[in-house]
């Protein structure tokens, strides 16, 4: 497995993810803590983290079952 490859994925999704958490803060914003932010931030982050290493490990072990 290309490790760069999946380490990139993983990388690009979490932004996504971070992205995405910080839209649910702006949604969801009834509460007037400035720490909100951060956390969905953080927890969009790490799910992005997450999905995108697995989602690149699958892709590529998929291509390697092909060959």
């Amino acid at each position: 497995m290309n490790a760069r490859c999946i380490v990139f994925c993983s990388v690009m999704t979490c932004l996504v993810g971070a992205m995405l958490g910080l839209g649910l803060a702006e949604i969801n914003r009834g509460s007037h803590e400035t720490e909100r932010h951060i956390q969905y931030a953080i927890v969009g982050a790490a799910g992005g983290l997450l999905v995108g290493a697995a989602q690149e490990a699958l892709r590529q072990k998929a291509h390697q079952e092909l060959e």
